[in-house]
Order: structure tokens, then sequence, then C-alpha cells
């Protein structure tokens, strides 16, 4: 089902700050990890019907989203503005994109899908992790489905915020969409963290690839996770090992089995896990804190016995742990690292001929499937599929105590790595689910 054959626009529209910035604020100085990125990044929150009032038409939840966002945008001013050159935001509050569109099909058709790209009708633009041309740095959509189901997406600059920052826009504008009066308190700290470059060549070094690659959704519920803490505890020494450790230990190995299938040999491989900052900063940083306040940790398998689950958990363990103790060091991070020594050799960052990198990036200590815009939690949290290559998303599943992860594979990967007959010992696919 192609998306343009079932999405029809209804209205669009720029939705301005309930307040105009003050004047000391207008001008928003991006950090070094915010000129590196270029790209949005998008989320969509889906909603069935709940009942059979008026609460639901689209003019009266169109009238209700746009008067929160509008609040929303004061709080969160830089994203209501302009990029400006390479270093700044203009916080002029020109606004961003809001639309209402029709999907023509059930909400249950999207969400029963095998695949994570009809989840896609749901995001404002045909590849969301884009930045848009006319300079919105939020492009936000409501999509109306024939069942009466809502769908609430958004794509926002990667520039302004981490993923953590957005999780919180979002579900701060719920807040506002159920009581207009509360505040909100979020403060841009990023480039005091990471004090922007003049080099060229630093700026948006991280683009989103061309599209091909196919997403998947895999559940792995509390029990299956409890069994696979115990089992790599046991084999690995590790105690206590969390969620993320356990769950993107299983899918980097069965990853890189379907790798190994395909490419005829193995190959050496890189997991790259994606950490925010906030807490682990001396002093840490609340939850409020926005910006791309980021940093990482890799382990290297070079070779195919060293593809296991026990020995996988204890070297992401042992990498977190030197995270953790070396806080007062903890800006000079991984991330800011690798792109730096790529740029120095001519090099694009996190790219290389003899070595596949891949990414886990967890979502589990957001609010996702908390936010709230008035009809309850969502049924289904998104992350748009792609455009990259072995990347996995975890995020709290919606009960709560298990873990949901995308996928994302090269297409002959994937149809190994969703057969793999051990990885289905504890992970079901959403279409199964």
């Amino acid at each position: 089902m192609a998306s343009s054959s079932v999405v029809s626009l209804i209205s669009k529209k720029i939705i301005k700050p309930s307040i105009q910035t003050p004047i000391p604020l207008r001008s928003h100085k991006l950090s070094f990890l915010d000129q590196v990125f270029d790209m949005s990044i998008p989320f969509a929150f889906f909603y069935p019907k709940t009942g059979n009032d008026k609460s639901s038409e689209p003019s009266h939840v169109s009238h209700l989203l746009e008067k929160s966002l509008s609040k929303t945008l004061s709080c969160y001013y830089p994203y209501a503005g302009r990029i400006k050159g390479d270093s700044s935001v203009d916080c002029n509050d020109m606004g961003v994109e809001f639309s209402n569109v029709r999907v023509h099909c059930p909400m249950s058709e999207i969400l029963k899908r095998p695949y994570t790209d009809g989840e896609n009708v749901a995001f404002p633009q045909r590849l969301p992790w884009n930045h848009t041309e006319e300079g919105n740095l939020v492009v936000a959509q409501v999509s109306y489905f024939d069942c009466g189901g809502i769908a609430i997406g958004g794509c926002l600059s990667h520039k302004i915020g981490d993923a953590c920052t957005i999780s919180n826009f979002f579900y701060n504008w719920g807040v506002l969409n159920r009581d207009k009066s509360v505040t909100l308190s979020p403060r841009f700290v990023g480039e005091s963290l990471y004090p922007q470059s003049n080099d060229p060549s630093v700026v948006s070094t991280i683009k989103p690839e061309e599209p091909g690659y196919l997403g998947k959704r895999f559940v792995f519920p509390p029990a299956k996770i409890n069994a696979l803490k115990a089992k790599f505890s046991f084999d690995s020494g590790v105690q206590n090992p969390t969620r993320t450790e356990v769950v993107s230990a299983l899918i980097y190995k069965h990853a890189i089995a379907a790798r190994t299938t395909n490419f005829g040999s193995f190959k050496p491989s890189s997991l790259f896990q994606v950490s925010y900052m906030r807490e682990r900063l001396n002093p840490p940083l609340s939850q409020d804190a926005s910006g791309n306040i980021v940093s990482g940790f890799s382990v290297e398998t070079t070779n195919e016995r060293d593809v296991n689950c026990p020995r996988l958990v204890s070297e992401l363990r042992n990498e977190k742990e030197k995270l953790d103790q070396d806080k007062a060091r903890a800006i000079e991070n991984a991330f800011i690292s690798e792109v730096v020594d790529s740029l120095e050799k001519g090099k694009t960052p996190f790219n290389s001929d003899v070595l596949d990198y891949y990414f886990c990036l967890s979502l589990n200590a957001f609010p996702l499937y908390k936010t709230d815009f008035g009809w309850g939690k969502p049924a289904r949290v998104s992350l748009s599929t792609g455009p990259f290559n072995r990347w996995f998303h975890l995020m709290d599943n919606q009960s709560g105590g298990g873990v949901e992860a995308i996928v994302m594979l090269g297409e002959q990967d994937m149809s190994i790595f969703e057969r793999d007959s051990e990885l289905l010992e504890f992970a079901t696919p959403v279409s199964n689910h």
C-alpha cells in the first residue's frame, strides 16, 4: 500500500508560539553536536478511538492541538525559529508546520503490517528523517483514520535536541493538551557542554542515508527478558544485566549472523551504543535539560568466536562503567572522537570498508508510552523506518517491563534475521503478537 494513495490532506497551517520569545533568548547558539547533525527525528503516537462523542472529530481535535502546540513552542522556543548560518538559530517565532490529513483505512490495517514502513503514513513528509526545504524545524501532522483512531506525528530537527529532548517535547505537548495551566521548564544547555566548532568540515556530517532498508518491530516480553538476564548473567559474570544490555547483545549477534550468511564470510563489526549523558555528568543534569547531550561507547568483534552474548554483555557493561567512572571527562566522548578522527582522515564518520557499524539507541528511560493527549496511552509509538542500515531502537513496550525493538537492516539481511529460530525463542514479531 503506497502511503500517497491512502493519505489526503485536509489542511495545513503555520503554528507560532503563544508568547513571543524574550529578546535575550532570540539567538540560540548551536553546540558542536548540533552542528554535526543534519536530520530530523520522527516520532508518531497512535491512539485508537475511545468513544462515540465529538472529542475525536477532526475540527475539535485540531483546535485543541493547535492551541497546546502553540504553548509548547513558547517553552521549546528554538524549534519555532530558523537556522542561521552554521552557528545559531534565529529564535524569531516564525513557527512550525502543522497538517491535518485523512488516512483512508482503519488504523488496524497499518499496525498489523509486518514491517514498520506502513506506519510512515503518520509522518508529515515522504522522507521523515530529512529536513524540510522550507526550513521548518518542526513539521507536525495529525492523521485521522477511517475507524476513528488518531495518530499524532512529528519530525523535529536533531540540530535542536536529541531523542530525550524530543520525547519530552511530545510528552509535554500532551500534558498541555490536557491541562493548559501546567508550567513547563525545559532548559537548553547544549553549547555550554559542547562548544561549537569553527571548522566548516564539521558541519552537517551526520546525515540520513538513501532509503532502502527494512524496519521490523519485535517484542521481548518481560518473562523472556528475565530468562535472557538469568542466562547471560550466569555465563558472563555480570550481575543484574539491564534490559538494554541483554536485548542489544542478542540482536547484534543475530544481525551479524545474517550479514555473515549474505556476505559469504565473517566481517569485523562494531556495536555503538548511544548514551544519554544527563545523569552521567558531574553534577548531573535533570531530564528537563534540552539539546544534544549524548555520548556513547562501542564493542568490537574482530572474529566469529567473539560473537557470543555473554561476552558481548560483559564488554557492554565494562564500557558503560568506564563512561560512568570518568565523569570528569564525560563530555570528551566517543561520539565526538569518532567524528573528529574521521574528519581529520578525510573520511565520513561511522563509515568504513573494513568494519560494519551497528548502532543501538535505547529509549527505555523515556516516557514514550506515557504520552497522553487526552485519549489515554498510545497503542503504539513509532520511530520511522530508516534510512539507516544496521540500526536498532529499543523502547518500553506498552504494558511495561518488556522491550520493543525496531530493527533496521538491508532486505537480504532482514530476510534471514527475521527467521532466526534462536532469536525467535525470545522475540515475537509484532505482526504475530
